[in-house]
């Protein structure tokens, strides 16, 4: 990703994600806490 914060999720970019999916962009972020 290119910009700060934010991960290249398949799909629509939208903030309704599914849990599953969320802790998964979380993870690839690294702010899972």
């Amino acid at each position: 990703p290119t910009k700060s914060g934010r991960v290249t999720v398949p799909g629509k970019p939208s903030d309704d994600l599914a849990p599953g999916t969320l802790n998964s962009i979380l993870k690839q972020a690294g702010v899972k806490k």
